[in-house]
């Protein structure tokens, strides 16, 4: 299901003490007017932050470094919204933040891998193993 409105942006969020001028970034995804946020880990010099653009300022290798790194997770985010959109699944901000942090990846567990070892074993007794094995 296609949402009806979409939004992707970096923003630096300031600390509750602000003693420092270095601050995490952080990433906004609105769907259908519904915001979710997160950090994306990494720090930034708010002097060196354009706002407008979501961005670092300036063309020293760690500016360059962390435009290329937020660009190439909205590429990430944009084909997980693609194949969410082929699969016609409903694409919410929450996906889409539970993507960017790792969530949906679904973790096999260990007895499930033994199950089908085991079943693959089995199929080939007759032929190639003894029942022993």
């Amino acid at each position: 299901m296609l949402e009806t409105s979409y939004g992707l942006n970096f923003f630096l969020k300031s600390p509750k003490i602000k003693t420092t001028q270095i601050r995490y970034v952080y990433l906004r995804v609105t769907v259908d007017g519904v915001p979710k946020e997160t950090s994306t880990k990494m720090k930034w010099d708010a002097k060196r932050w354009d706002q407008e653009a979501g961005k670092a300022i300036g063309t020293k290798e760690d500016a360059k470094t962390l435009n290329y790194f937020l660009e190439a997770l909205v590429t990430k985010i944009n084909q997980f919204r693609t194949e969410l959109i082929n699969q016609d699944e409903t694409v919410t901000s929450l996906k889409i933040i539970n993507f960017v942090n790792g969530k949906t990846i679904s973790k096999a567990k260990v007895l499930h891998e033994f199950k089908e070892h085991n079943d693959e074993l089995v199929a080939l007794v007759p032929t190639e193993y003894a029942m022993g094995t």
